[in-house]
């Protein structure tokens, strides 16, 4: 009786240590992206806010290719635990389209933590170009079907897609033309290869500020923090909205008293001034949404975009 009652006073040991253990186990944020990207700054400044409140390390880690469908798969494979977490953006709702036989579903492999954010995206055309606001752009389209070009980082991205988002409700006919990166795409832009660029706000601004390119629109429902002054592609074209917005996602089967410290420190973090004006300094805004609320629009945005792709005819295998 006694040695039975030592072994069962052992295991509750081995229990408690193995459960303390856990808690104190760094938190992995994993991003589909490379170090030093949009993405990934912004995985880093979540990272060095969280340490504090959760009171962990809170470590990142980049698995880079495939539109963040090999991030996604890592973050399917970890353990249900609470210790790993995927941070992936719209282009994720994207990916079945683009990949039909990739090895998970997001409805049936991850459960949602929550919404962190959204990435600008603007609409330029160089300074050269007589358009001065978009009227003046989708005019000059019309006119002239199939003449202008617009340039993004690839095909498939929310950049193409927006492309054509914008196409389709401005009855224009612009041609496509894939760069492999934003920085490629918006010097073509400036160098007048192109006729409109599509592209992060990181990557656009910059030029914007030295002459070179002029931004006519962001892609946001509500005008960026940013740039107040300049308008969105919706008070021209009611509706539209392209945003690659920012969320975290969990494997399967992840308790939800694994995320609960996680879940809570969110708000508050997210609510602190510098981390919101460093978002902004990034192109970006906090929009933070609570897991039940990011379990809705989740299917609700890969259908919105799938049901594009599907009137639209794109291909992505050029």
């Amino acid at each position: 009786m006694l040695a039975r009652l030592l072994r069962y006073a052992a295991l509750i040991l081995l229990a408690t240590a193995s459960a303390a253990h856990a808690q104190q186990a760094p938190l992995k944020i994993v991003v589909g992206f490379s170090p030093g990207g949009g993405v990934d700054t912004l995985a880093r400044l979540l990272a060095q806010h969280l340490g504090t409140p959760l009171g962990r390390t809170v470590l990142v880690e980049n698995r880079p290719g495939a539109g963040g469908t090999i991030a996604a798969d890592t973050v399917r494979r970890a353990a249900p635990d609470g210790n790993t977490v995927l941070l992936a953006d719209t282009s994720l709702l994207v990916a079945p389209y683009i990949y039909p036989d990739l090895p998970y579903r997001l409805e049936r492999d991850f459960v949602p933590v929550a919404m962190v954010g959204e990435a600008g995206l603007a609409l330029a055309v160089a300074a050269a170009n007589p358009a001065r606001d978009l009227p003046q752009l989708i005019a000059q389209a019309r006119q002239a079907p199939g003449r202008l070009t617009y340039a993004t980082v690839g095909m498939g991205s929310m950049h193409h897609l927006g492309g054509e988002l914008f196409k389709t409700m401005s009855a224009t006919d612009l041609v496509h033309v894939p760069y492999k990166g934003g920085s490629p795409a918006v010097q073509a832009l400036a160098g007048d290869q192109v006729s409109v660029a599509i592209s992060s706000l990181p990557a656009v601004m910059p030029l914007a500020a030295s002459g070179r390119i002029r931004i006519l629109a962001v892609l946001s429902a509500q005008r960026f923090a940013g740039l107040p002054d300049v308008p969105t592609v919706a008070e021209t074209l009611p509706g539209f909205e392209t945003t690659p917005s920012l969320f975290l996602l969990a494997p399967a089967g992840t308790p939800p008293a694994a995320l609960a410290a996680l879940q809570q420190a969110l708000p508050g973090v997210l609510a602190d001034a510098t981390l919101r004006q460093t978002f902004v300094a990034q192109g970006s805004e906090v929009r933070y949404q609570p897991a039940d609320a990011l379990a809705q629009w989740l299917p609700t945005q890969q259908k919105r975009w799938g049901d594009l792709i599907a009137r639209t005819q794109l291909d992505f295998r050029q």
